[in-house]
């Protein structure tokens, strides 16, 4: 059910883009007035029944800016939050006459919006962009105060399922595989060491990643070299994985989806950075941690290639700083799952 009178919130077809969003709009919800989450059908499965969203509307296919106003109407929506770059959803709501259209100045946005920012103008981390502009529409907002993500019940129940196929236990680690450029993914030989280095500590892992080639890809290289690994490409939902990484020791990965899921569910999310800057797009939650190759001149380039053939920044980033942080998070565990002393005992 759609409720009338509703924010209605573009939502992207980057997993990470839209948690930030989600982490962005905490204050927002506050206001009291309704959000509906729109945008990519994926994205919505992800969403749908977390409890962030009144509702969750999916795009047709294409999604026309002329549906999108019909849709827009019919819903009676008070407003349009449109935070990606994409200026669609302004056109959309500019047809609908919608009362409130938030956006970017960028991309006629500054004809389009009723309240708007110029995206390039601003500086600093993307959610503190986001922040800007929704403080702008919205004066007197509270402080930003993001909520922990949970996925809906139902996710947590395919993510057991599926791990008590594997036989994973727990506590356990996700190695975390996925990004949209080859060049921000962590090495096929980092995984592997992080993967015999937690096993022989007697930790459980699991190697999850997207139905993308990519990922399945480097989940058959890791197979190759350790064929009794848990691997689990593309064999869940993206809700389940983000019930995976939620339920997670501790996540490692990369610039990329479940690295912004695992941090936005308050799970130990250790991010290794080599081409993007962590001031912009680092996954923020209470228990992020970025990792970078030391002594790099060309960490942050910013290039979707590269021209140093060792790649070191994330074929050969260390792993004993990700260890120990695992390592100290596994004896948290074990300290608070230890049976208190009774009356008498030493």
């Amino acid at each position: 059910m759609i409720p009338e009178g509703a924010y209605w919130v573009r939502m992207p077809r980057f997993i990470g883009d839209a948690v930030m969003i989600h982490q962005a709009l905490a204050p927002v919800r506050k206001l009291g007035t309704p959000l509906v989450a729109w945008g990519p059908g994926n994205v919505m499965e992800l969403f749908e029944g977390s409890g962030a969203f009144a509702a969750c509307v999916a795009d047709p296919a294409p999604p026309g800016a002329r549906d999108m106003a019909r849709l827009l109407r019919t819903s009676r929506a008070a407003g349009v939050i449109n935070l990606p770059r994409s200026s669609r959803a302004l056109v959309a709501a500019f047809l609908a006459r919608t009362p409130l259209r938030v956006g970017w100045s960028e991309g006629g946005g500054r004809l389009l919006a009723t309240a708007h920012l110029g995206f390039k103008m601003q500086a600093g981390h993307q959610i503190g962009r986001y922040g800007a502009l929704l403080a702008k529409a919205f004066p007197g907002l509270p402080p930003e105060d993001p909520d922990l993500f949970r996925p809906r019940g139902e996710a947590f129940d395919q993510a057991l399922a599926l791990r008590q196929e594997l036989g994973v236990g727990a506590p356990y680690v996700v190695l975390a595989l996925g990004a949209k450029h080859w060049n921000k993914r962590l090495g096929t030989a980092v995984m592997v060491d992080l993967l015999d280095r937690l096993e022989e500590g007697g930790t459980a892992v699991l190697v999850l990643g997207g139905p993308q080639e990519e990922d399945q890809a480097q989940g058959r290289e890791i197979l190759a070299l350790r064929p009794r690994a848990k691997v689990a490409c593309g064999k869940s939902s993206l809700s389940a994985s983000a019930a995976l990484v939620a339920d997670a020791l501790a996540v490692v990965g990369n610039d990329s989806s479940l690295s912004h899921l695992a941090a936005a569910s308050g799970t130990l999310a250790l991010v290794a950075f080599g081409p993007t800057l962590p001031g912009v797009t680092a996954p923020r939650g209470p228990k992020a941690q970025v990792f970078q190759k030391a002594g790099l001149d060309c960490l942050g380039c910013m290039r979707f290639d590269c021209r140093i053939q060792t790649h070191a920044c994330m074929q050969q980033i260390e792993t004993e700083p990700m260890l120990a942080a695992i390592r100290a998070a596994l004896r948290d565990v074990t300290a608070a799952s230890a049976p208190s002393a009774g009356p008498g005992t030493r």
